[in-house]
């Protein structure tokens, strides 16, 4: 390598880490920040890293994320010939843009270019600020800049700090934490380990109770379901008695807090009453309405049909949060194209065709990855998706439950930063943003460019 092409790569790579460790903060700013970050990371990652990036040691996993890709692709294209026209289509195209992200940060970690400690440790700081900000403005009405909480009505309040409007501070949180939580062990790793688990329950409880105080609910079911799966895969026992005890503190804690308060008794109490019965929507799926037929692709609502509502098979399940209804369309779509499904962003694209049917609403997304995959992608894009996350998931904690005996010098708590954050991220029962989300999407196929990265060390370390 000339010495001009060597200051070259030397600096692309330094703008490459600088561009993943400030990466979090761009979550703050929205989809046109984001979307300029991933596309300058493809860009110097292009330039870096070139035919390497390309490179697997272990070829049927980045074969089974290359097969999801095409499969949006390909049941998106598939629309627009069947129809003539697809609305979305430009999306599909454009959602490669993962793919290239996802085997960027795999370079990144492979090469040892970028050390995942540093990361986490950037998500411990970006999410700690959000979450002091938002604590601010709950104390004193304003958050750092002047903006003040979201009153939905005189009962409904929502402390949204950084983001405004925008009623995703609790989801933030929950994200970066995850991972800045892993950081505490490797910086205060000289301490005595009681110390660190004081540190610990401190942090973890701010966290908690600032997720809380964003009115998410959501992100404060899923902390606390982090907590407990923490305390049955971490090794050490001091470490399983401390997440065990501080999400049943905590469990406990809010308990009381909900229960003695009635904008939270009646926030939560909403969302509990409104969890789906899969029975009932199984059961709704399995009755036929061949009278309402004739108002199919009418666009009309089955509360505004002209017939007689009151016939027992016309019973609807309690609309309640609404998510049983979502659900059920969702899944009534995916029955239409269980294959490969209906293209991407499919949902709002077709759910006003089932409208006219009991139980069935439209909305821009199925608020479930799960039933958001198969609705775009069939029962092929669900499984070369699910398929290699649960591999990585069991090469990753086979690799942490070796502990020092791997070959490389990566912390086990960055293994189990990655393990938690796939797990939490890929809960199958939770209610939810859209996979397909600039936002999401993001997120996920750069924690999967983290696991990636750690799965092809062990295969490399294995075929020395």
């Amino acid at each position: 390598m000339k010495i001009k092409e060597f200051v070259d790569y030397k600096l692309s790579i330094k703008i490459l880490k600088i561009l993943t460790l400030i990466y979090p903060l761009t979550f703050v700013f929205g989809n046109p920040v984001i979307n300029l970050s991933t596309l300058l990371i493809i860009l110097f990652g292009l330039i870096s890293f070139k035919k390497t990036l390309f490179h697997f040691d272990d070829k049927k996993i980045i074969l089974f994320f290359g097969l999801f890709f095409l499969t949006v692709l390909f049941s998106t294209i598939f629309e627009v010939i069947k129809n003539g026209h697809y609305n979305d289509w430009i999306k599909a195209l454009l959602y490669l843009r993962f793919f290239l992200l996802m085997i960027v940060i795999k370079e990144l970690v492979r090469s040892g270019m970028l050390k995942i400690n540093d990361f986490i440790l950037a998500c411990l700081v970006i999410s700690g600020i959000v979450a002091i900000d938002l604590t601010i403005q709950f104390i004193f009405g304003k958050n750092l800049i002047g903006i003040e909480p979201i009153y939905l009505n005189t009962e409904t309040v929502y402390f949204t700090g950084i983001f405004n409007e925008e009623l995703i501070a609790g989801g933030f949180i929950l994200m970066f934490s995850i991972l800045g939580i892993f950081s505490l062990p490797l910086i205060f790793k000289n301490i005595k380990k009681i110390y660190l688990l004081l540190i610990l329950t401190i942090v973890i409880s701010f966290y908690f109770f600032a997720i809380l105080l964003s009115g998410n609910r959501m992100p404060i079911i899923m902390f606390l379901i982090f907590l407990i799966m923490m305390s049955i895969f971490v090794k050490k026992k001091q470490y399983k008695s401390l997440f065990y005890g501080v999400s049943l503190t905590l469990l406990i804690i809010s308990s009381i807090s909900i229960l003695s308060s009635d904008t939270l008794k009646k926030k939560f109490g909403s969302f509990y009453v409104g969890i789906p019965n899969p029975l009932n929507i199984i059961k709704q799926l399995q009755i036929n309405y061949p009278e309402l037929d004739k108002f199919k692709g009418s666009g009309k609502q089955f509360i505004n049909l002209p017939i007689n509502k009151s016939e027992k098979k016309y019973e609807l399940m309690s609309f309640h949060t609404g998510h049983s209804f979502i659900y059920l369309t969702s899944l009534d779509l995916f029955i239409d194209d269980p294959i490969i499904g209906k293209g991407i962003k499919s949902f709002r694209n077709n759910c006003n065709n089932k409208v006219y049917l009991p139980g069935r609403v439209c909305e821009s997304h199925p608020h479930n990855f799960i039933l958001e995959i198969l609705n775009d992608t069939g029962i092929i894009g669900l499984m070369t998706i699910l398929i290699p996350v649960l591999i990585l998931l069991i090469n990753l904690y086979k690799d942490y439950l070796l502990g020092e005996s791997r070959r490389n010098n990566i912390s086990n708590w960055i293994y189990l930063a990655i393990i938690m954050c796939l797990l939490t991220h890929f809960f199958p029962f939770k209610s939810t943003g859209s996979f397909f989300s600039t936002f999401n999407s993001t997120y996920i196929f750069l924690v999967i460019g983290f696991s990636l990265g750690l799965n092809e060390i062990k295969h490399k370390n294995t075929n020395k």
